[in-house]
């Protein structure tokens, strides 16, 4: 089952889609690090709700960029196929435990995560690959990392490119644009079984992704298309510098939840003066 809201401010909905759209084309990620802000600030979305209404819009950015980047070369389909293998059940259990995870505390941690690991590619512009694997091994070490970002799809609503792209760079040693290709096909697969999963428990908004997704379309074909001009090291620094930005604002807004949910629990605990 879904649920059905009111009708959303047109220009803030236009905001949303275009900038998770353009996102998700110029990093090879879903958008919805910079939707689900959106949606739970200015469009006043309950967290999981947005978590659940972003991953149904990415389905549409993630396919719309992928298919862009596929036309220009940028997409491996063995390792497109293993990466899903561990994505669709990684972001289908990710789902379903995201109501069991207190939201804050798993964005906080996963903020943390994004500047470590945009930190990593900043620092470092080539270098050997943490596993130096092929044939088989290379396919389960994309299982793995498939089901790793998925897990987080699932649960935070993203489209798990933070985690695919930079592994399958550090990790395999892909190229950046290649890499990117090949996390945008994942995602398509991941963000559908997420949205399933969710759609299900009712954290869908239909109104607000009809909406959002419109304008989403537009914003992924542009993105790709800068994407695609950009040198391999070039847009290795975008996806980090703008991974950075997205992990501290995540942090930040994570943290001062907490310590507000913090202070009221303390405030209404028995013995205090507010009791």
């Amino acid at each position: 089952m879904s649920r059905r809201g009111e009708a959303p401010n047109a220009t803030l909905a236009a905001v949303t889609g275009a900038a998770g759209g353009f996102l998700s084309g110029i990093l090879g990620g879903g958008g919805g690090a910079i939707m689900v802000p959106l949606m739970t600030g200015p469009l006043r979305m309950p967290q999981h709700v947005a978590h659940g209404t972003s991953l149904v819009v990415i389905v549409v950015t993630a396919a719309v960029a992928a298919v862009t980047y596929a036309a220009g070369g940028s997409s491996d389909g063995s390792l497109v196929g293993a990466l899903l293998v561990g994505a669709i059940g990684g972001a289908w259990l990710g789902a379903r435990g995201a109501m069991r995870i207190p939201a804050m505390r798993l964005r906080q941690l996963f903020g943390l995560f994004l500047v470590m690991v945009s930190l990593r590619l900043l620092l470092v512009s080539a270098g050997n690959p943490l596993l130096d694997v092929d044939g088989r091994g290379e396919l389960a070490a994309g299982a793995a990392i498939g089901a790793a970002g998925g897990l987080a799809s699932g649960a935070l609503g993203v489209g798990g490119g933070a985690i695919f792209v930079p592994a399958l760079v550090l990790i395999l040693g892909v190229g950046q644009h290649q890499a990117q290709g090949v996390s945008l096909w994942v995602i398509v697969g991941a963000s559908i079984s997420g949205a399933i999963a969710h759609y299900r428990q009712g954290t869908v908004d239909t109104t607000m992704a009809k909406w959002v997704a419109p304008f989403a379309f537009p914003g992924a074909v542009a993105g790709a298309l800068v994407a695609a001009v950009l040198s391999g090291r070039m847009l290795q620094v975008v996806f980090a510098v703008i991974l950075t930005a997205i992990g501290i604002q995540m942090l930040a807004t994570a943290s001062r939840r907490i310590r507000v949910e913090g202070r009221m629990g303390a405030a209404l605990a028995p013995g205090s003066d507010a009791a």
